[in-house]
């Protein structure tokens, strides 16, 4: 396991942070106000992608570039597929998971045990779901000729290949964003983390 490679990419991180703080800041700024409104948090989350992956290719990042989302509508609905998918599975797991815990409650109080191991069951595969589609979104805004199932599986594969990196870099880049405010820090030491374990993936987010 080389920790090189996150300090190097916490310093990288930090660095593309500091230079472009306004935008950063503005852009998540934008993106918890534009959450209210459904309709707008997807394009603005795949902005905030963009913005990021553009700060990891060396470019100055704008305010502007937060409405990237909103730049044409087959972005605008990429976006939402990007989402939606990522979203939809572990939307499922806890829907399906809700849906029996309440019928063995109904069933007998006495298997509130059962329910309770259910729980614990469902915590880890949320974690395991979660550890193998981390970089999907990031990917996906990478590779804007492909499609989200493409991004998936090239996260899935590299989980595969670097469970405890990928571990490692969800908890670091959770602790990086502890401030909302930051949250662009956490966001861009998980791109150049990804850059890092997946170095031949092409980055045609800027094209």
């Amino acid at each position: 396991m080389d920790f090189d490679l996150i300090t190097t990419a916490l310093k990288k991180g930090f660095d593309t942070f500091v230079q472009n703080i306004v935008a950063y800041i503005v852009g998540i700024i934008l993106v918890f106000i534009g959450s209210i409104f459904i309709i707008t948090s997807a394009p603005l989350m795949y902005s905030l992608y963009y913005m990021v992956l553009k700060g990891t290719r060396g470019e100055k990042v704008e305010i502007k570039d937060i409405l990237y989302g909103f730049s044409s509508l087959s972005v605008f609905i990429r976006a939402w597929i990007g989402v939606i998918a990522v979203a939809l599975v572990p939307f499922v797991i806890s829907f399906i998971f809700s849906f029996v815990s309440t019928i063995l409650v109904m069933i007998s109080s006495s298997l509130a045990i059962l329910v309770t191991l259910l729980s614990l069951v469902l915590m880890i595969v949320l974690i395991i779901f979660a550890i193998f589609i981390y970089f999907s979104l990031y990917i996906y805004v990478m590779t804007p000729s492909e499609n989200i199932i493409y991004a998936i599986k090239e996260s899935i594969s590299i989980g595969k290949a670097n469970i405890i990196m990928v571990l490692l870099t969800m908890i670091i880049a959770s602790i990086c964003s502890i401030f909302w405010i930051t949250y662009p820090l956490g966001m861009l030491f998980a791109a150049y983390m990804l850059k890092e374990l997946k170095p031949d993936l092409k980055d045609n987010s800027g094209l």
